[in-house]
C-alpha cells in the first residue's frame, strides 16, 4: 500500500484571514471609508438688556417716516403729531391776527390826530407882563446889622388865546418876585394865583401882590439896589406855577403843571 503525503505545516492566524478580494477590472471607484458626523453644538446664548427703553421715549424720539414710506406710525404718534402742528398754526395765526389789529389802529390813531390838528390848528397862549405897580422897596440897614429888604410888589400878566375852537383851563397855583441881579436873584415873596378859564378868542389877565419882610442881602448887594432904585433902573422877575388843561368842545384833558417866567428888564 502507497505511504501517504505529508500534510502541510499550518499557517499562522494572522495568515489565515482571506486576502481581499482585488478589485474588479471594471473601472468602479473604491467605497470611502466611514466618518463619524461632527458634534453638534449647543446654540449661542442670547443676553437681553437689563431694561428695555420705555414705548413713550421712543414714540417721541423716532423720526417721522418718508413720504410714501412703507412703515406705518402708530396711531397715537400720529395723534400727537397732528396736535402739535394744529397748535403751532393756531398761536402763529393768533400773533398775526394781534399785530395786524394793533397796526390798524395805530395807523387810524395817527390818521384822526392828523385830521383833529388840521381841523382845530391849536396854538399855545400868549403871556404879556404889564409894569409892576405898586413898587415899594425900604433898605433898613445899621452898622451893627446886616440890610434887610421890606418890599411889596404887585404883577399883573395878560394872557391872549389865539384858537377859535380851543379853550384853556388854569388851576390854582402860586406867584413869585424876585430882584434881578448879577450875583444871584433876591427872592421878595410870594402869592397864591387862583385859576380860571380861558375862552377861545379871548383876553385873560393874572394879578397878585407878593410881600416880604425882613429879607437880608449883602451890603454890596443893598448899595447896587439903593442906586438902581433911585434911578429907577432895577429889574425884577416873575415866576408863575400853575396847571394847565386843554378843552375842546365836550372833550377836556388832564392837568399838566407849566411853569411860565417873564423879565423885566432895568
Amino acid at each position: 500500500m502507497a505511504e501517504k503525503p505529508p500534510l502541510p505545516p499550518k499557517a499562522p492566524a494572522a495568515a489565515a484571514r482571506p486576502a481581499p478580494a482585488p478589485a474588479p477590472a471594471t473601472g468602479a471607484r473604491p467605497a470611502p471609508p466611514f466618518k463619524k458626523p461632527p458634534l453638534a453644538q449647543p446654540p449661542p446664548q442670547v443676553v437681553l438688556p437689563l431694561k428695555p427703553p420705555p414705548a413713550r421715549q421712543y414714540l417721541h424720539h423716532q423720526h417721522p417716516p418718508p413720504p410714501g414710506g412703507a412703515r406705518k406710525q402708530p396711531a397715537r404718534y400720529r395723534q400727537q403729531q397732528q396736535h402739535r402742528r394744529g397748535g403751532g398754526c393756531s398761536c402763529r395765526r393768533a400773533c398775526c391776527l394781534a399785530a395786524g389789529f394793533a397796526l390798524l389802529a395805530l395807523c387810524l390813531a395817527l390818521a384822526a390826530a392828523c385830521l383833529a390838528y388840521l381841523y382845530y390848528r391849536p396854538r399855545p397862549p400868549s403871556f404879556h407882563l404889564q409894569p409892576l405897580a405898586p413898587v415899594r422897596l425900604r433898605l433898613d440897614g445899621n452898622a451893627s446889622a446886616a440890610p434887610a429888604l421890606d418890599t411889596t410888589v404887585g404883577a399883573r400878566a395878560v394872557s391872549w388865546n389865539p384858537n377859535a375852537r380851543v379853550a384853556f383851563r388854569y388851576g390854582g397855583g402860586e406867584g413869585r418876585v424876585a430882584l434881578a441881579d448879577a450875583d444871584g436873584d433876591v427872592a421878595l415873596g410870594w402869592a397864591p394865583v387862583a385859576g380860571f378859564e380861558h375862552a377861545p378868542r379871548s383876553v385873560a389877565a393874572v394879578a397878585f401882590v407878593a410881600a416880604a419882610r425882613g429879607v437880608v442881602v449883602d451890603e454890596a448887594v443893598a448899595a447896587r439896589v439903593r442906586d438902581r432904585y433911585r434911578r429907577r433902573q432895577q429889574g425884577f422877575r416873575v415866576v408863575v406855577d400853575t396847571r394847565v388843561g386843554v378843552r375842546v368842545g365836550p372833550l377836556r384833558t388832564g392837568m399838566v403843571p407849566p411853569s411860565s417866567s417873564c423879565a423885566i428888564p432895568p
